[in-house]
């Protein structure tokens, strides 16, 4: 009876072709050991030729962990959260490993997550904002896998930080509405959990009391374009519009002045300052020309994987918090 299997190239047919040893072709594609220009070369054309390629979770199997880091991640719709993604990525695949994504939100059970992560072996484990529960890393330091957390206010044993530095870019905005005499500014945030959006909304509140700036606060569903949205229509109903307009990250941002732009106009739209925070791409569009705090996602994504590799080679190092600075972005919505 024929087969229509075919049949799995391996490295002793690539080392056959080549003429040279299995020794060889594994030096050559592992990295590990020296190996000549020629014989590399001979190696390379072989593997091509065979359509030979090297089968990383079967290696894994041998050394118990894998090339993988896993990147678990909520709110993919973010296009913030996509470019820090990307960035990501680059970063990780730079230091020679491999992005494993896992999309989590708060309705998928974490210990689905775990179980897909020890399953293939990760070598370490990067969990951003928004991103619950704990139990996800706190399952990873029992298995011994270093974690690295992106802007979460949680504190653990044996796992680092990384936090974009809130403090300053709010100040930044504060001290940008004061320069536009701006006496009343209202805060648009969320009703749903997230520690970036709830420490910005408090600090704004803060800062701007000293600032001897009026606040109120919205509260949209989310954070995100329709929670924007929502909350324009709430503020558009106000008897008295306020000076400035405070949104906790520019997804909120645009949704904000889209929805007050249909409601109340663009001429009275543009008489309202308005801030963001992020500078994800679209906040540079002409349409929006957002004025925002900018978080390098390259810096952010460089210091990421830096922790965590650190840690993959000292497992036993104390807590580390690394702080990304932040900067304004000055366009013509304030």
């Amino acid at each position: 009876m024929s087969s229509n299997r075919i049949k799995q190239v391996s490295s002793v047919d690539v080392a056959r072709l080549a003429g040279v040893s299995r020794a060889a072709v594994s030096r050559t594609f592992s990295n590990n050991g020296y190996v000549s220009d020629v014989t590399r070369e001979k190696v390379m054309l072989a593997a091509k030729q065979l359509g030979y390629r090297v089968n990383h979770l079967a290696r894994s199997l041998n050394r118990q962990r894998s090339d993988l880091i896993g990147l678990v991640v909520a709110d993919l719709e973010n296009p913030f959260r996509s470019q820090q993604i990307n960035d990501l990525s680059e970063a990780i695949l730079a230091k020679n490993y491999r992005p494993f994504l896992i999309p989590t939100s708060v309705a998928r059970d974490s210990t689905q997550v775990i179980e897909m992560l020890m399953h293939y072996c990760v070598s370490g484990v990067i969990i951003t904002s928004d991103t619950p529960p704990e139990d996800i890393y706190k399952n990873c330091i029992e298995q011994s896998v270093p974690v690295v957390l992106i802007n979460k206010k949680d504190k653990y044993p044996q796992v680092d930080r990384v936090v974009c530095d809130n403090e300053k870019g709010i100040a930044l905005l504060v001290e940008a509405f004061v320069q536009r005499s701006c006496k009343r500014v209202v805060i648009i945030g969320s009703e749903a959990v997230s520690y970036s959006i709830q420490m910005r909304e408090a600090l704004f509140k803060e800062q701007a009391a000293q600032a001897g700036i009026e606040t109120d606060t919205i509260l949209g569903p989310n954070h995100d374009y329709q929670g924007g949205v929502v909350a324009a229509n709430i503020l558009s109903n106000q008897a008295n519009l306020p000076e400035g307009v405070f949104c906790c990250n520019d997804y909120l941002a645009l949704g904000v002045i889209d929805q007050l732009r249909e409601r109340i106009g663009h001429t009275e739209t543009e008489k309202i300052a308005i801030a963001g925070f992020d500078d994800m791409q679209q906040a540079s569009w002409k349409s929006y020309q957002l004025t925002t705090i900018r978080q390098p996602t390259q810096d952010m994504a460089s210091q990421t994987i830096n922790l965590l590799v650190s840690r993959i080679g000292d497992p036993e190092q104390a807590s580390r918090t690394y702080r990304t600075d932040v900067f304004l972005v000055k366009r013509t919505s304030l």
